[in-house]
């Protein structure tokens, strides 16, 4: 049996009163971390600021951009596939606003419906209320 292919992404952990920014895409059904794929040759911190940047029109407070954790898990919506997201935490220099890949902006804690989050992102949710980032 063929390995499964790995998409490999960097994700932002930003936090407000408890809980985490969140943004789903036009025409998804669930939430994810802002971030996204690298571009060839780009370093993480570059990845993740260029992302936030296209999605939430934000740059980030480099002094406060923090390495969380590596998550790994099955890509939602693709059984034959994972997705492995590098997980940074960083301050936001401004309000976000969505982009027109992204149609909604929310920040949730550990009490939102599985339903709307993605695999992986359960995972992460369970880490940061493990760790204390969340409610």
């Amino acid at each position: 049996m063929d390995k499964p292919k790995i998409i490999y992404k960097v994700g932002l952990a930003h936090f407000k009163d408890g809980k985490i920014l969140m943004t789903r895409s036009i025409g998804k059904d669930v939430f994810y971390c802002a971030g996204g794929k690298f571009e060839e040759g780009e370093s993480d911190i570059a990845c993740l600021k260029r992302e936030v940047k296209e999605e939430l029109g934000v740059e980030l407070d480099d002094a406060s951009i923090k390495f969380l954790k590596t998550f790994e898990d099955v890509a939602h919506g693709k059984v034959d596939m994972r997705v492995n997201i590098k997980m940074y935490s960083a301050n936001l220099l401004s309000e976000p606003k969505p982009s027109q890949e992204i149609e909604e902006i929310r920040y949730l804690d550990s009490t939102a419906e599985p339903k709307i989050l993605a695999p992986i992102d359960i995972q992460i949710f369970a880490w940061l209320k493990e760790n204390n980032f969340i409610d």
